[in-house]
């Protein structure tokens, strides 16, 4: 699924416990289960993605904060 707007980490989350919980369904067959396997292998990715990207500018706030002038 190619994105069309930045999605957020909340909506990222919400879709990786929808496909955990297909994933966990009895009645899944191989084929769905192979498909949402990487469904979720992607939204994992892009959840490490999200969070590095937060982590960095966390750190870069935090260091223009200790480089600026104290009065």
């Amino acid at each position: 699924m190619k994105q069309t707007k930045q999605t957020t980490y909340a909506e990222l989350k919400e879709e990786l416990d929808d496909v955990l919980a297909q994933l966990q369904s009895d009645d899944l067959d191989i084929d769905n289960a192979v498909t949402l396997y990487a469904r979720g292998a992607e939204l994992v990715k892009q959840l490490e993605v999200y969070l590095n990207e937060s982590q960095n500018a966390i750190t870069k706030i935090k260091a223009d904060f200790t480089k600026a002038p104290k009065e």
